[in-house]
């Protein structure tokens, strides 16, 4: 399987224990079957981009340590994600990796084909 990139914001339910069920991308409900998994990734905080609070933060103030700007709010350094096998269809199934964000959106972020 080939991993292809998405990054896609999606709508996530979530069952009593706080793992995803469902989840909607571009209109359509993709149903989760057996057991998600959860794992972390360690984003590449040091390559944050200008544009965020956390790269003017250490542009501005070049004493500032990239670990601790990469601590500050909304910039953790690992990200939460499911691996999860769905389909739209009942009979199609694929492989999807979902990114919970810290403000507790969510965005698809690869699809395995």
């Amino acid at each position: 399987m080939m991993p292809r990139k998405i990054d896609e914001a999606i709508t996530v339910e979530l069952s009593h224990e706080g793992e995803p069920r469902s989840f909607v991308w571009r209109r359509f409900e993709y149903e989760i079957v057996g057991v998600p998994q959860s794992f972390f990734h360690r984003r590449r905080w040091w390559c944050a981009s200008q544009s965020s609070p956390a790269a003017s933060a250490v542009s501005a103030h070049p004493t500032t340590s990239a670990a601790a700007t990469a601590c500050a709010p909304r910039q953790r350094v690992d990200q939460e994600l499911w691996r999860v096998d769905a389909s739209c269809t009942g009979d199609d199934f694929h492989t999807y990796d979902l990114l919970r964000l810290p403000d507790d959106g969510w965005r698809l972020q690869l699809v395995w084909e």
